[in-house]
């Protein structure tokens, strides 16, 4: 029963790989393995390559210095933040409240079974975060030290451990974040300030990393004693993960104390959780008029309304519109110094400046793919808005207005204020202007269109849809594409047309793509989206 159950788990988180979506028929053994392969891979070399890089810089000074186990905490730690911050703020909605527990549960299936198999899923998505940080950690641990076999082998062990503490942490934090939300009229609003709050402390640490280091090699003696006093068991994990054995039994036996401990936990209040609903306090009912809207601004404020019910949407797929407001913040206070020092580093060619910025917007645009999961998200009640006395460009329209307005907004604010420290000639300045515009009408139809042809509508979790979606991946991925093809096509050609013809090329060129895609999704998208 279990084995079936993790079964139907598995191929709910990762559907896009098990079904094909075009044909809703099953996919052969080989494509399933090359999907999940190539999806690792990617996964892995990104995110992969970037704590690679991060490990080196840490790994030889904290090693010359005797400091191995402290390296190896370093690493632990940054294990257990990625694999937190990459399942803890969807487990309650795929632990406690996924839409098929009242069918589970009205099953004649044991509890502890469907709890299980629910904690797999959980397991799994934060063990794959784990993994990207911890595994280059160990591979830069064994070229750059050369600690010997057994180091390398409890580094390995430690990190299995590192899995089960994540999925525990998840399962608390993830309660404890329903609960906060339960306690509020907008439960949506709340993970996402929350969980703004956990990433904005994750990159304030990760920005002043190497002050720290500096601080700690300064300091050797003196942070070594804090940690073995204060926070002995971040120095008994790194302990462990150098190769001491006594150390990694205690680990050990932590580890698998605290995971029994959150077991008889959530086996004994699992029913209670997933049955209970949570109220809200009472409020005065106030009668007003309606007051009447166009069918245009009605589907679009049923479009805002759906992503101010999901933290998972918002945080997932318009984190961009709050990063670009941000980074205008910025460009105020430290813009002129960023230009002056682009300015006066040698080499660069005339008008680098002016491409880089405009770049610089897309790329931050580029972080929103509202339209990517916009269809999947209708899910099972598609039927609904399929009913409605509208046509279906209307409806696929409303998505794509709602992606633009909460994406152009900030980047028109961003692009302004690096106008004022850029100081562009009349040309250049509205080519700046244009570009990111027509960029971000090309990335929500990209996004849309990838949706018509990859639809997931069987989701049981929306986290499922926005961040596991084969399709999303591919509409981020293209996004991503673009603005590399603009830099190269810079770099090859920018000697030859100048900054001004190059922008001017860029926005033309830019311009058809998002026409076409355009005309696709008024003519052949239509016809698809009926026919879902």
């Amino acid at each position: 029963m279990i084995r079936i159950l993790m079964k139907k788990q598995l191929k709910m988180l990762f559907s896009g790989f098990f079904v094909d979506r075009k044909t809703g028929k099953s996919r052969s053994k080989g494509a399933v393995v090359l999907g999940i392969i190539s999806y690792v891979a990617v996964l892995q070399g990104c995110m992969g390559a970037m704590f690679g890089m991060e490990a080196y810089s840490v790994c030889e000074p904290l090693c010359s210095a005797g400091l191995d186990w402290m390296y190896m905490a370093m690493m632990s730690m940054m294990a257990l933040t990625i694999g937190i911050l990459g399942s803890v703020f969807n487990t309650y909605a795929s632990l406690y409240q996924a839409k098929d527990n009242d069918l589970m549960l009205s099953l004649p299936i044991p509890v502890r079974a469907i709890l299980f198999a629910r904690l797999s899923g959980v397991y799994i998505m934060g063990a794959m975060f784990a993994v990207t940080a911890m595994v280059p950690g160990i591979i830069v641990y064994g070229i750059v030290a050369h600690p010997g076999v057994w180091p390398v082998v409890s580094s390995i062990i430690v990190l299995v451990l590192l899995t089960f503490v994540i999925l525990v942490l998840s399962c608390i934090l993830g309660w404890v974040v329903g609960k906060i939300g339960n306690k509020t009229r907008n439960k949506s609003f709340v993970t996402v300030v929350l969980s703004l709050a956990f990433i904005a402390a994750y990159y304030a640490v990760y920005m002043n990393a190497n002050k720290l280091l500096s601080k700690i090699l300064a300091n050797s003696g003196e942070y070594s004693a804090k940690i073995k006093g204060a926070a002995y068991p971040l120095y008994s994990i790194g302990r462990a993960a150098t190769g001491d054995g006594l150390q990694l039994a205690f680990v050990a036996a932590g580890t698998l104390i605290i995971s029994l401990a959150v077991w008889l936990v959530l086996e004994r209040t699992f029913i209670g959780i997933v049955t209970t609903k949570a109220g809200h306090t009472k409020r005065k009912n106030i009668i007003k008029a309606a007051k009447a809207q166009s069918q245009d601004a009605a589907l679009l404020q049923k479009e805002f309304k759906r992503l101010a019910a999901s933290a998972v949407y918002m945080l997932n797929c318009s984190l961009g519109t709050l990063i670009m407001i941000a980074l205008a913040v910025v460009c105020l206070v430290k813009g002129q110094y960023v230009v002056d020092m682009i300015t006066k580093t040698p080499g660069l060619p005339d008008g680098a400046l002016i491409i880089g910025a405009c770049i610089a917007v897309c790329a931050a645009a580029s972080m929103n793919d509202l339209t990517a999961p916009s269809i999947s998200l209708e899910g099972k009640n598609l039927w609904i808005v399929r009913s409605l006395p509208v046509t279906s460009w209307q409806i696929l329209r409303a998505k794509l207005r709602m992606h633009v307005i909460l994406t152009l907004i900030p980047a028109l604010i961003l692009d302004i204020v690096m106008l004022v420290f850029v100081t562009p000639s009349l040309v250049d300045g509205v080519m700046m202007l244009l570009i990111p515009c027509l960029y971000v009408c090309l990335t929500a139809y990209i996004g849309l269109a990838v949706n018509l042809k990859m639809p997931k509508l069987d989701w049981t979790s929306e986290a499922s849809v926005v961040k596991q979606s084969m399709g999303v991946l591919v509409a981020l991925l293209s996004n991503f594409v673009y603005i590399i093809v603009l830099v190269a096509g810079y770099v090859a050609l920018g000697s030859l047309t100048g900054s001004t013809l190059y922008l001017i090329i860029s926005a033309v060129l830019t311009a058809v793509i998002a026409a076409l895609f355009r005309i696709w999704l008024k003519r052949r998208g239509v016809q698809v989206f009926e026919a879902l």
